[in-house]
């Protein structure tokens, strides 16, 4: 890559908003996807039903992945133009938005850029890979006045914003506790006895982005980056961050939490990956507090099913003084009473690709279900949950139970851990068991949090003090 090359994000933020096409009612609006390998084929399939809209580019670091989609871009007629880097992607200038479905360290980077050149995004989720990133995204998105949408599709689903509107409206009374789950099967990535080389299809110093040089570490090179914290950010921003966004939407907070406390650990078996797979987070919000739950192991040993909470495994549960609603899908859920009589249902799904076509027609942000600051603050809550757990250590049981018995919601979601746990053969023996995190006291903007090491050629711009 040359060093012009590098540079081409640098010098475009002051002419952003004169190469943004503006858009007639008739025009065509110019889609390109960048990360084509897992949820970039559900953007592609997105944006390929919706009218008005072609695919200009693809984009992807896997040759043979770019490759196989450009293949099937000229069969279908549209004859995408590919590319490996991003930034020529943008440079190009064949664009009117791009749809990111890159690993979560480089989509905070890759928003930006975006921005920069006057091009929307849309951003799957998590927004960012860390808070400092996530408020340059929110930054980037008010400076070159452009449209950023984070993949958080169930804020567009009429289930969804039924069920809010309902706890909001104080059916149930007051809303005591909001609670995430992400009751999700995840089994060991295995070990590898050496550093591996990366696959010869990939270039590797464009996947890698921001992050620092390094070997692969798993057998599986995609998705299994997930779990590991260069890269991903575990199933709590994984998976859990829809549920996460979820809940502190029905909260009603724009804002991070006074105090944040994560208890968990990778148990179960030994792998190559990093990030928990059981982990219980308290976001400390007033006057109700947010409680998370991630559990990545089956209900028992042996067992292919998972444990359910009031009929939930990934799901929303907002529990008010005459009752609770629970949201057991993205599309659907229900209210009940304290004696479990179900009181109302909510179904119904949206279009997310589709919100985010009609704010690039109108140029307003405004029409957006999920912008960057709602993804930004989101994707924070994932991120410093995440924060508290790694600063933590590992206590016993009983020691761990006395310390969290200040907090009765913790205390009640890590008594039913501790027995998830056993029912797997895990014991809590202070060797090998559950961290007790940091207790974290965020700014409410998030603007103490610090600024992540980068590499050099892909450092995330600072837009935001």
């Amino acid at each position: 890559m040359s060093a012009g090359a590098l540079g081409l994000a640098a010098g475009c933020a002051s002419s952003a908003a004169s190469r943004a096409r503006i858009l007639g009612a008739n025009d065509a609006v110019r889609i390109g996807v960048v990360g084509l390998h897992g949820r970039g084929r559900d953007h592609l399939g997105g944006f390929r039903k919706l009218k008005g809209v072609r695919i200009t580019a693809l984009c992807d670091v896997d040759e043979a992945v770019l490759a196989a989609q450009l293949a099937d871009s000229k069969k279908r007629g549209e004859n995408a133009q590919g590319f490996a880097d991003v930034r020529e992607l943008l440079a190009a200038g064949v664009c009117d938005g791009i749809s990111v479905a890159t690993p979560n360290h480089t989509h905070a980077l890759i928003g930006v850029w975006a921005a920069q050149h006057g091009v929307s995004a849309y951003i799957e989720k998590p927004l960012s890979h860390d808070v400092w990133q996530g408020r340059q995204v929110v930054a980037a998105a008010a400076t070159f006045k452009t449209v950023i949408q984070t993949g958080s599709q169930c804020r567009s689903n009429v289930a969804n914003q039924e069920a809010i509107a309902y706890v909001q409206s104080g059916a149930l009374g007051r809303l005591r506790l909001a609670r995430g789950l992400c009751y999700k099967p995840r089994k060991s990535i295995g070990k590898v006895a050496a550093p591996l080389q990366p696959p010869a299809n990939v270039n590797y110093d464009l996947w890698l982005g921001p992050a620092a040089q390094q070997p692969v570490r798993r057998t599986q090179f995609h998705y299994d980056w997930h779990w590991q914290w260069a890269f991903g950010n575990g199933d709590l921003g994984n998976q859990g961050v829809h549920q996460m966004d979820l809940a502190r939407w029905g909260l009603g907070q724009d804002q991070l939490p006074p105090q944040v406390l994560s208890v968990g650990g990778r148990l179960g078996y030994e792998d190559d990956g990093e990030t928990p797979n059981s982990q219980v987070i308290w976001l400390g919000y007033e006057p109700a507090p947010l409680l998370f739950e991630v559990r990545g192991l089956p209900e028992r040993s042996g067992s292919d099913k998972m444990d359910q909470f009031l009929g939930a495994r990934i799901g929303v549960v907002f529990h008010c003084e005459h009752g609770c609603v629970v949201l057991t899908g993205y599309e659907d859920g229900h209210a009940q009473d304290l004696d479990g009589k179900v009181l109302r249902r909510f179904k119904g799904g949206g279009d997310h690709y589709g919100n985010f076509l009609a704010a690039m027609r109108a140029g307003d942000p405004g029409l957006l279900t999920a912008d960057a600051q709602q993804g930004f603050l989101s994707a924070a809550l994932c991120h410093l949950g995440n924060e508290s757990q790694r600063a933590g250590r590992v206590l016993a049981a009983v020691p761990l139970a006395e310390r969290l018995r200040a907090q009765p919601d913790v205390s009640e979601a890590f008594l039913r851990l501790q027995q998830h746990l056993g029912a797997n053969g895990v014991l809590l023996d202070g060797k090998a068991g559950l961290a007790l995190g940091a207790m974290l006291r965020p700014a409410a903007d998030g603007r103490d949090q610090p600024r992540p090491q980068q590499r050099e050629g892909f450092v995330v711009p600072e837009l935001a003090g």
